[in-house]
């Protein structure tokens, strides 16, 4: 298997355990981004570029519904996209 498909793999697994902690409920989904991020440094030992990423994911996929998470996200991801 190759690094670039671990990546992927590793990945989909933190995806899966973000829903199933969301769904436990002992996330708290009121969060504004940086603590949503932090939240999942602590818990999942990853950094915030992966952090950021995940909530991002999350996000599109309609699990983390959180109006001021995606403002900034929105915030974030247009000002990345300016920069390019």
């Amino acid at each position: 298997m190759t690094g670039k498909q671990t990546n992927i793999n590793e990945d989909d697994e933190l995806i899966e355990d973000a829903i199933e902690l969301l769904k436990t409920g002992e996330f708290k989904n009121d969060l504004n981004l940086q603590k949503t991020i932090t939240m999942f440094q602590r818990r999942f030992r990853i950094d915030w570029r992966r952090g950021f990423n995940l909530a991002n994911v999350l996000r599109d996929r309609g699990i983390l519904v959180n109006p001021i998470v995606d403002e900034e996200i929105s915030e974030k991801l247009s000002k990345r996209n300016n920069i390019f």
